[in-house]
């Protein structure tokens, strides 16, 4: 009997630990899952001012990829080698994509390429000079740059 109560017991406080989670839980906010942070930093200058990019032209270089930008008239293109392996956003070994500047501000750039501009890329210039971009295709794939400017 002095064994029975103290057993009775264990059982009717294990038995009753779910339930008491389960309130808990109910009683716990709950919140939307969020989606990923934004890749890139926050913009130093006025975004909603166009600049003609002159801070842009020339050669960018990161790891694997090099970025050209040159001026033709009012229009700045650019050419992108990269160097990646096969899997990366779809693209084989010494990739070449070349298109058009859609968007310029003193410190964030918009190219295109492609047909439709099946090829984003969105860039921030930072304080460090280091140029950070973030790449998406149409399937929805995408791929992260950090660039800076070539010595």
């Amino acid at each position: 009997m002095r064994l029975a109560i103290p057993l009775l017991a264990l059982f009717l406080t294990a038995a009753a630990l779910p339930a008491a989670a389960a309130e808990d839980e109910d009683r716990l906010p709950q919140f939307p899952k969020a989606g990923p942070p934004n890749p890139l930093p926050e913009a130093a200058c006025d975004t909603r001012r166009a600049d003609a990019g002159d801070w842009l032209l020339g050669r960018w270089v990161g790891p694997q990829t090099a970025l050209a930008f040159t001026r033709g008239g009012e229009s700045i293109t650019w050419v992108m080698d990269r160097k990646s392996n096969a899997g990366e956003f779809g693209w084989t070994a010494g990739a070449v994509f070349d298109g058009r500047v859609a968007a310029v501000t003193g410190c964030t750039v918009r190219l295109t390429a492609g047909p439709d501009d099946a090829f984003v890329f969105e860039g921030v210039l930072t304080g460090e000079g280091r140029l950070y971009g973030y790449a998406v295709n149409k399937a929805g794939a995408d791929v992260r740059f950090v660039l800076r400017r070539e010595k």
